[in-house]
């Protein structure tokens, strides 16, 4: 990952955000290496029992997928707007991650 940008994307603004995810092509990777730097964060970050993050597609988009101790995502898991510096969350129970998909 280019460390440049990382640091560009860590400070840009919710709107450059937003216009520079809209215009990667996901299906080709492009931006999942930003994605999966941004999910590093969160899972250091959040103050929930993150194990295990991951990221993939959803509708053209990347997002990720937190997987939370069973405690947390009965907390979690209903929620459906959560977002982290500029990349949709979805939470998932710890027991439903596979390493090898």
């Amino acid at each position: 990952m280019n460390e440049d940008f990382m640091e560009n994307w860590l400070h840009a603004t919710d709107d450059e955000r937003e216009t520079t995810h809209a215009s990667w092509k996901v299906d080709t990777g492009e931006g999942k290496d930003i994605a999966l730097g941004v999910a590093t964060l969160l899972k250091e970050e959040c103050v929930y029992n993150v194990g295990e993050i991951d990221v993939n597609t959803d509708s053209g988009r990347w997002i990720i997928h937190a997987f939370v101790d069973p405690d947390d995502y009965e907390s979690l898991k209903n929620r459906t707007n959560i977002a982290f510096l500029g990349f949709r969350v979805a939470f998932f129970d710890i027991g439903t991650f596979d390493a090898n998909p």
